[in-house]
């Protein structure tokens, strides 16, 4: 059985985003870069939106930590946008995190 395809949004984003603020931690895999805390300010079934003071590269691997269950595991920034506060908002890559977001709700 063929899995469906996701159906492209009218805003050009193929999955629905849900503003959900859950309590984070990004750190690069190497430790290169201290631990920042961070927001979600919404989550799909790939990825998340947060906001960060520092720029980071679209395309690093990052540790991402979500305090409700304290285990870090990987992801990749796809976006850095400067955001009116000054700050950053950053696109996460979060394959596996579809599982983890359902027992939030």
């Amino acid at each position: 059985m063929a899995t469906p395809s996701p159906t492209r949004r009218s805003d050009g984003r193929s999955e629905k985003r849900i503003p959900k603020r859950l309590a984070a931690e990004l750190s690069r895999p190497d430790e290169s870069v201290s631990k920042e805390s961070t927001f979600t300010e919404n989550v799909s079934p790939r990825g998340a939106r947060v906001t960060t003071v520092g720029r980071w590269q679209p395309g690093t691997r990052v540790l991402v930590t979500f305090l409700w269950d304290d285990v870090p595991s990987q992801g990749r920034i796809v976006y850095c946008q400067r955001v009116e506060s000054g700050n950053f908002a950053l696109g996460l890559e979060l394959p596996w995190q579809v599982q983890r977001w359902q027992l939030l709700w």
